[in-house]
């Protein structure tokens, strides 16, 4: 798996932030929209820092966390081990997503343009409370060095993957 792992073929859907007990639970931090399918008993993850694919043996919530039994790792020590290990499933493991939906991962990295004008790379989604936010690196020689756009329908028109471009119309004064 870790040859996928470089092709980007693998996403992360958790972080390990701690161990629980001494029987080697692990507390983990969910980075999925999907945490009661990644964290199920019998789901399976890949675990990073291992470089191997381990069985959820039990699972359950605690003050915001999950807390999982995998197999292999028995006792604290062992769980400690993993502190800051993130878990992976393949991305062809996804939930395919209604049509105009997209995963974080599918959109950073695209080129984003307003019309024929290249602004820039997509390079990170900020989540905020209302609306994602879209945080594009200006083109080279761009006067806008970076440009937070509002990751709204009035905001983006076309997404085309298979062409690695995002297609946008800027809100007036947002780049003032």
């Amino acid at each position: 798996m870790s040859k996928d792992m470089k092709s980007g073929q693998m996403i992360i859907v958790g972080e390990i932030t701690g161990a629980h007990g001494i029987r080697g639970q692990v507390k983990v931090e969910s980075l999925t929209d999907y945490p009661e399918i990644r964290f199920a008993t019998g789901a399976e993850l890949y675990l990073e820092k291992q470089g191997r694919t381990v069985r959820v043996l039990a699972a359950s919530q605690h003050k915001g966390l999950y807390l999982l039994s995998l197999d292999g790792i028995e006792d604290r020590d062992a769980a400690q081990n993993l502190l800051h290990t993130y878990l992976l499933v393949p991305r062809d493991t996804l939930p395919e997503l209604p049509e105009g939906e997209y995963y974080h991962f599918q959109l950073v990295g695209l080129q984003v343009y307003e019309g024929d004008t290249l602004l820039g790379e997509l390079t990170e989604v900020m989540q905020t409370g209302a609306n994602d936010v879209y945080i594009i690196k200006g083109a080279p020689g761009s006067k806008h060095p970076e440009i937070l756009l509002p990751a709204l329908k009035s905001c983006v028109q076309q997404v085309d993957l298979a062409a690695g471009r995002m297609y946008v119309n800027i809100p007036e004064g947002l780049l003032e």
